[in-house]
């Protein structure tokens, strides 16, 4: 993520995001609920005959995935968005609904209570990232605090709180596709936040805001409520 003191809708490269995301759903929900019958004698090969139910949980979340991520881009993000990085997101994230999709149909066993877990933790990640970002955009808007760093709601646990219910959600995910070996996404996910844009975004904050952040972030977490 570019993190510069610029704001501007930039719709385009958003609207390019949320297109190349949208047909990776749409390429998911082709493979996981289509008969093999019925598809192209191309993707044959890949249809997905796992468990019906859990096939259509994940589609679900898949598509409240999207909606959220559609709202926050075109409202709730108020920076100006490059075409570098939304080239980036574009050339990464399509591709990991699709290994969800396909991982978590080779699972046949019917939905139990670590799916049930699993739908509890996306709920959570959910709420954790939309809620806020929406409790900061509602601040952002009045008059009185322009140029104030927002310091609550949510991210009085966590500097980036958002990101934490990104790694939350996806674990859920992980959790309703019954496949251990999908934690690599939000494992993945975690360290590029700790690594790479936690890192950009506090020197950001910290040019931004001054003293302001730096007593912020002297007395909240970076990512985990109570552990980092």
């Amino acid at each position: 993520m570019i993190f510069r003191n610029e704001h501007e809708r930039s719709y385009l490269p958003k609207a390019f995001i949320a297109l190349a995301i949208c047909g990776s759903i749409f390429f998911s929900g082709y493979l996981m609920l289509f008969e093999e019958s019925e598809m192209n004698p191309l993707f044959k090969p890949y249809n997905i005959n796992g468990n019906f139910v859990r096939n259509v949980l994940i589609i679900s979340c898949m598509i409240i995935y999207f909606l959220r991520l559609l709202i926050t881009l075109l409202f709730f993000f108020q920076r100006k968005m490059y075409w570098l990085e939304a080239i980036i997101i574009a050339n990464i994230m399509p591709w990991i609904f699709p290994y969800i999709a396909y991982t978590s149909g080779q699972y046949s066993k019917p939905v139990g209570l670590i799916e049930v877990i699993g739908i509890l933790l996306f709920c959570t990640g959910s709420y954790l990232n939309s809620a806020s970002e929406y409790f900061r955009y509602s601040w952002k808007q009045e008059e009185e605090n322009a140029g104030c760093i927002y310091t609550g709601g949510l991210f009085k646990y966590a500097i980036n709180i958002n990101y934490f219910g990104d790694i939350v959600l996806f674990i859920g995910l992980a959790a309703i596709a019954h496949q251990v070996e999908l934690l690599i996404i939000p494992a993945s996910m975690g360290l590029i936040f700790i690594l790479i844009l936690i890192p950009l975004k506090e020197n950001y904050l910290k040019q931004k805001y001054g003293e302001e952040f730096v007593k912020y972030a002297a007395q909240t977490k970076k990512l985990i409520p109570l552990i980092y």
